[in-house]
């Protein structure tokens, strides 16, 4: 039976929505901020996985997209989704020499420049060059500068490892990128200096870097605004999910700068019970993480919100609490539809094959999770 033009009412629970509408609102607000400061935007695709939503971005002109493994990558690439100059920047190192066969591979099959990789050690280096070299190719490098996780150490060590990688036949030097997790401004200057900082040095060691590549959803207008930075990497605005599962997206000022469009659509199945309701979604819909560590964060019925005091999961149910006599409950009934907008989207898309896309209350289409479960 297809879903498409079913209205949420009648599709079978659980199921991954994505809200047509919101998810449009959050892709115009971040092109016309990056259009506005010149930056590029360079979605991570390991939030939503989805060749659709690739397709989406690229369309509103991302430079392209980065994935985090090579498994991503190759799903994502084979799907189709890339075009004219765009690419694909793979963010995690390899040290597998069977994976950078399969990397050299497939950037020779897909065009040269098609794929990009980080680097931030000699011997990743030299294997590269030497895959690229069996292969008759030039693959395309960028050096993942740290912060805190992989990475290189910013100055010297940076501009040491771009000298040898412009030594290398095999290889070509594109620039550098260093991701930030922080939601502090003053941290995300720092470190957006220390990107740009070394950018230059390398520059100065006559090595030319066209990449500059940092931020993320968090930081997107600080990183973003930051000159001499060439693109910024976002990819849970598309969502609107904050951090620490706020649901709403955030700002300097608790304003609302994303909306949330991606919710997990359960029943109650329980509901014995005037302190609370037993859902049909667990943490295998919901976060595929701990079960009591990443409960929803917000819940809705009808897009009417139904505030609840604690949650807990289990694998296969949720559970809602409600301690005060006055509190929505009463709202609730047995049979009854509600949507709940997961702590951690990421974790939450790669538990589903596909996401439904609603529109005005109706399935519009279904976007399949292209990349779910690629890893290595």
């Amino acid at each position: 039976m297809s879903l498409v033009g079913l209205s949420v009412e009648e599709v079978p629970t659980p199921a991954l929505l994505l809200d047509l509408d919101n998810f449009e609102w959050n892709i115009a607000k971040m092109f016309s901020f990056a259009r506005s400061v010149g930056v590029g935007v360079r979605p991570h695709a390991k939030t939503f996985k989805a060749a659709a939503i690739c397709n989406r971005l690229i369309s509103e002109g991302a430079v392209g997209v980065m994935t985090q493994k090579l498994s991503e990558a190759e799903a994502l690439l084979h799907s189709g989704i890339l075009y004219g100059d765009k690419n694909i920047l793979m963010s995690q190192e390899l040290t597998d020499p069977g994976k950078v066969e399969r990397l050299v591979g497939l950037g020779a099959a897909m065009g040269e420049g098609k794929i990009l990789t980080s680097v931030d050690d000699v011997r990743e280096v030299d294997m590269l060059n030497e895959a690229a070299l069996r292969w008759g190719v030039k693959q395309h490098t960028v050096i993942e500068m740290s912060h805190g996780r992989c990475g290189t150490a910013p100055g010297k060590p940076s501009v040491e490892l771009a000298k040898h990688i412009a030594k290398l036949p095999g290889l070509v030097f594109r620039g550098i990128y260093g991701y930030e997790n922080t939601v502090k401004r003053e941290l995300a200057l720092e470190r957006d200096k220390l990107t740009v900082d070394t950018a230059e040095a390398i520059r100065s060691a006559g090595i030319p870097v066209e990449i500059v590549s940092a931020g993320s959803t968090d930081t997107y207008e600080v990183t973003g605004s930051y000159r001499g930075i060439t693109e910024i990497e976002p990819g849970s605005f598309v969502f609107g999910v904050g951090p620490e599962g706020s649901g709403y997206g955030w700002g300097s000022n608790n304003d609302v700068y994303f909306k949330s469009s991606l919710t997990v659509l359960t029943t109650v199945i329980g509901a014995n019970f005037q302190d609370r309701v037993e859902l049909d979604a667990g943490s295998k819909e919901l976060s595929g993480g701990n079960p009591r560590a990443v409960p929803p964060v917000l819940a809705s019925v009808g897009g009417e919100a139904i505030h609840f005091d604690r949650a807990s999961l289990s694998e296969e149910h949720c559970t809602l609490y409600f301690e005060a006599k006055d509190s929505d409950r009463g709202r609730l009934t047995w049979g009854q539809k509600i949507q709940l907008t997961p702590s951690h989207c990421c974790t939450c898309v790669n538990q589903h094959d596909e996401m439904l896309v609603v529109k005005k209350g109706r399935v519009a289409a279904i976007w399949p999770i292209t990349a779910r479960g690629k890893y290595t």
